[in-house]
């Protein structure tokens, strides 16, 4: 259901509270899907209906008030995962390649990744199946956005070596997901799942 400002271009306290109490648990369902903390996820939702009521008087009558909280709570839950991985970075920890995967899933679609809860969970399992260095260049490469010389330097190998594990990384990647990276084995509703994980592999 498409929930809009009125006609007369104003949303009233009757309406923000109607407009919460239909919307509060589906965006918390969805900030939950990519921060996986309870209290991170309330807080993120909460600071869009905030922010929704302290800018009801700049909103054209025109507003589809579902999206635009969908694009506060993704924005919010992006600077979240943002600030998680910065203060994780140098851990390579579980945690911190959770909170990566998440960020470039929401990062690189829209609302139509909630389609795909099992995503997720089959890169988690593919990138857990790559050996400890290979598995480490991958996420520098990925994650970090490390050149090929950085992470040369920061591992101590040669840049060759770091192509070959890439290379090896990419492969068993493109092995364990080949069937969502083939377009014509993807149903209409899976043709952005094919283009995400594109710019993820």
């Amino acid at each position: 259901m498409n929930v809009k400002i009125s006609s007369e271009g104003n949303l009233t306290k009757a309406g923000f509270q109607r407009i919460y109490e239909q919307f509060f648990n589906y965006f918390f369902r969805i900030s939950m899907q990519f921060l996986h903390s309870e209290p991170d996820a309330c807080e993120i939702v909460q600071d869009a209906f905030v922010a929704l009521w302290e800018n009801r008087d700049k909103l054209h009558k025109d507003t589809n008030i579902k999206n635009y909280l969908f694009i506060l709570v993704r924005n919010k839950s992006l600077n979240k995962l943002r600030d998680r991985k910065k203060e994780q970075k140098h851990t390579n920890s579980k945690e911190y390649l959770i909170d990566s995967i998440s960020y470039h899933l929401l990062n690189e679609t829209g609302e139509e990744i909630l389609l795909y809860d099992e995503l997720f969970e089959l890169i988690m399992q593919a990138i857990g199946k790559l050996p400890e260095q290979c598995r480490e260049v991958f996420r520098m490469s990925r994650f970090d956005q490390l050149s090929n010389k950085e992470i040369a330097e920061k591992l101590d190998i040669t840049v060759k070596a770091v192509e070959a594990n890439i290379t090896r990384a990419l492969k068993i990647l493109r092995t364990d997901l080949h069937k969502y990276l083939i377009p014509n084995l993807n149903p209409p509703s899976n043709k952005n799942l094919h283009s995400v994980l594109l710019s993820f592999l």
